[in-house]
């Protein structure tokens, strides 16, 4: 099973790199701690994914320029594209039935839970995102860029939604929480002056 999913993952993030759209995108959810793993982001780290579920947060809803139709892109290389019955976001799925998702951070008064978006999806707006899509970092493998969240921004986004989940969710990700401790001091102090930057408007 997880041979599957490692297979499907890396088939969809070709077909985005592919066709120029990879770096529209920030991996996030558990398959960011993937790309880490794979990348070599965090030392000894192994990733434990736990869902079929691939999230990608999409960075800017009028990016590209000129809209393109990543669902006709999908269905043509043998996904299944479909809409959620109730919002309407836009649902991907693999072959083996891995579910492909989009997000993207939900602006004003929030009264709109759906956006549409220049890369041809329906993408569900939510809160708290930000942190993960200001604080990114590129990891290379294979050839390709992929764009996920910064680990400190990773980690600090989970214990946000992590409040609003419940306990046995907090227990799942403690693994993760522990795990990113093993991040060097510089990689921790690029990301506080990163961050200082941005609020001085560097």
């Amino acid at each position: 099973m997880d041979e599957l999913r490692y297979r499907d993952f890396w088939k969809f993030i070709k077909l985005l790199s592919d066709n120029g759209l990879l770096g529209h995108v920030i991996v996030i959810g558990s398959w960011a701690e993937y790309v880490y793993a794979q990348g070599g982001v965090l030392k000894d780290f192994e990733a434990n994914l736990r869902t079929l579920d691939i999230d990608f947060l999409v960075r800017n809803m009028k990016r590209p320029t000129s809209p393109v139709s990543l669902t006709t892109l999908a269905r043509q290389a043998g996904y299944t594209v479909d809409a959620d019955a109730l919002c309407g976001t836009t649902k991907i799925y693999t072959p083996d039935l891995m579910e492909i998702e989009f997000l993207i951070l939900q602006q004003g008064s929030g009264e709109q839970s759906t956006l549409k978006t220049n890369l041809g999806v329906s993408a569900q707006a939510l809160r708290h995102l930000a942190i993960v899509r200001d604080n990114t970092l590129t990891v290379s493998i294979f050839d390709m860029d992929i764009i996920v969240p910064e680990p400190e921004a990773y980690v600090l986004h989970k214990i946000i939604i992590n409040d609003q989940r419940g306990r046995k969710a907090k227990r799942t990700e403690m693994r993760f929480l522990i795990s990113c401790r093993t991040l060097t001091k510089s990689a921790s102090r690029h990301f506080t002056i990163r961050s200082r930057q941005r609020k001085s408007g560097l």
